[in-house]
């Protein structure tokens, strides 16, 4: 690529990155986003077709850095051997936490808490079918359980940066691992439930 045009989407991503922390994505504007980069608008048009197609790209090339791509398989029963996997992960969004935090927060754009999900969600489909590789052996179907993983992991990744990263990136995936693998019950100390999964109370109706 050109290093004009390099410098130039820098320029952009840079500003967008610096005017999202600063007062959220809904507020602002082409021309806040050009006056900050120092670039006209005919300049802006160039390259993004409007702010959401500029975010979609900055969100790309971060996520991008989490090189090499997390894998998500593991040995089950030595799930910590997967711990680096996720840390990878929340070290990233540690790394840009004023961004992602604005991002994920009701100032932000709802489709880029969408895209992380996604993100979230292969990354997690990949490992279920590690894990269980024949889907008609498994009580939940994988489409759920993948569901379940995406909204969990968001939620717990927007807690987080709420609550100032009270919590180091090793010991947060420490505990998502314990929970994901390990079920709620496990992970609380409690004895296991009564009730079988496979179980006609848990049949589709």
């Amino acid at each position: 690529m050109d290093p004009r045009v390099i410098r130039t989407r820098a320029l952009l991503h840079n500003a967008l990155i610096e005017l999202v922390t600063e007062r959220g994505y809904e507020p602002i504007t082409i021309q806040d986003i050009t006056d900050r980069a120092t670039l006209n608008r005919a300049t802006f048009y160039l390259h993004y077709r409007d702010k959401d197609d500029l975010l979609l790209n900055v969100f790309d090339e971060l996520v991008d850095k989490i090189v090499p791509a997390p894998s998500m398989e593991f040995d089950p029963e030595h799930p910590e051997t997967s711990t680096p996997n996720i840390e990878r992960i929340f070290d990233h969004i540690a790394e840009h936490a004023s961004f992602y935090h604005a991002m994920l927060g009701e100032a932000g754009a709802p489709f880029i808490a969408a895209r992380v999900r996604e993100y979230i969600e292969g990354l997690g489909m990949n490992w279920l079918q590690f894990l269980q590789p024949d889907e008609e052996n498994a009580p939940v179907p994988l489409d759920i359980a993948v569901n379940y993983i995406g909204s969990a992991y968001l939620g717990v990744i927007f807690w987080w940066l709420d609550n100032g990263m009270p919590y180091s990136s090793r010991y947060m995936a420490d505990r998502l691992i314990c929970l994901t693998v390990q079920g709620l019950q496990r992970s609380l100390g409690l004895p296991p439930p009564e009730f079988s999964i496979g179980g006609p109370e848990l049949s589709e109706s």
